[in-house]
């Protein structure tokens, strides 16, 4: 996407370093590096990865998404917002490749990079460490992300393109059981932010002008014609799921339907919704066939959010007395303890992690616990 970045007189080398829970991950020793990206301040280069941790028994696991942003400024403090404000552009494109969340990253280190010196500024956030936490994952496919990339980048309508794509990202930020209407109202807001691109696509496709020459040829009025394309091109004539997202979308933000009947219409067409939404943004950026069906087909058909996986006990507490919470407790609690016995990944970029949890009980005097059942889910 460009060539690599020149320095200016006087200017500093600055590296900053961002990193956040991602479902989108990278295999061990690969990354995407995105050059020549404009900031605020200049352009900047972006290196995107998954930060892999090493645990008990030399077990590797992926942990956070890991964003190292370099270029030239005349501070440290000039470059740490807007080098990290530039490394979220990129972001979406990598959320709609993968079809998978990636929350907003921190920032947590920057540092003064420039050879030849002998002092140098330095900051630090602190951000927690990756704990063992199991998130929904998916490797992304470089090979055409990189070209989505590239045929974004060409795009006349490369802005619209990209601020759809990153309503989609935030979609998926709430993919799950409890969040479909904040999904729904993210997709609709993409959908919308789509219609004048499939416009302008269309008129290409049938050689005409402009908007209105579009609405004469499929013979209606030119103030209903962003709906039509709504309707009938973007949601490919699914009426059901037009009507209620946008029942759903328009109750939501105006506030003149039940949180009731929004949660219902959300719930019935949010997968729909997902799917049409990003099969068009892929098909805008008129990618070549090959890259086309990898990104379409299995596993990143499938919408994929970065939650952890959920684990339900279930039990009896037996034993006399109404004292059942230990000492100092107020309530009965298991302490879980998870320990990581393994972990692998496929060929196809699928991850195979075994966990074994130890459930301790801190329950009152003569109270025990006896377990029923223990549940994994994830979250959908």
């Amino acid at each position: 996407m460009g060539n690599k970045i020149s320095n200016f007189k006087n200017n500093k080398n600055i590296i900053v370093v961002m990193r956040g829970t991602s479902a989108v991950t990278f295999h061990k020793k690969t990354n995407l590096l995105v050059q020549n990206i404009q900031s605020s301040i200049g352009p900047v280069n972006i290196n995107y990865t998954t930060r892999w941790l090493k645990k008990e028994d030399g077990i590797v696991v992926p942990g956070h998404i890991w964003i190292e942003v370099s270029g030239f400024a005349q501070s440290l403090e000039e470059a740490l917002v807007p080098f990290a404000n530039a490394s979220l552009t990129i972001l979406p494109i990598l959320s709609i490749s993968a079809n998978a969340a990636i929350s907003d990253p921190n920032l947590e280190i920057g540092f003064d990079n420039t050879k030849g010196i002998t002092e140098r500024d330095y900051f630090q956030c602190y951000i927690p460490p990756e704990n063992n936490e199991i998130y929904n994952l998916r490797c992304i496919n470089i090979k055409a992300t990189i070209a989505l990339l590239d045929a974004l980048d060409k795009h006349l309508d490369k802005e619209r393109l990209i601020r759809a794509a990153n309503q989609y990202r935030l979609a998926l930020d709430y993919w799950r059981l409890g969040r479909e209407t904040l999904s729904l109202a993210h997709l609709w807001m993409s959908i919308e932010a789509l219609t004048k691109t499939k416009v302008r696509a269309e008129c290409k496709v049938r050689n005409l002008k402009n908007e209105k020459e579009l609405a004469a040829a499929i013979g209606i009025n030119i103030e209903n014609l962003d709906p039509y394309i709504r309707k009938e091109l973007l949601l490919k004539g699914d009426n059901d799921c037009y009507m209620k997202a946008k029942k759903a979308s328009d109750g939501f933000e105006h506030g003149f339907l039940s949180y009731k009947d929004i949660i219902k219409s959300s719930k019935d067409v949010r997968r729909r919704m997902a799917e049409y939404t990003r099969t068009a943004i892929i098909e805008l950026c008129e990618l070549e066939e090959d890259k086309l069906n990898v990104l379409l087909t299995k596993p990143f058909n499938k919408p994929l959010g970065c939650w952890p996986i959920v684990k339900y006990l279930r039990g009896k507490l037996i034993g006399k007395g109404d004292q059942l919470a230990a000492e100092d407790n107020a309530y009965p609690f298991m302490k879980w303890k998870p320990t990581i016995k393994s972990a692998s990944v496929n060929k196809n970029g699928q991850y195979n992690i075994t966990i074994k949890d130890s459930i301790i009980p801190e329950l009152g005097q003569g109270i025990s616990f006896k377990p029923i059942s223990r549940e994994i889910w994830q979250a959908d």
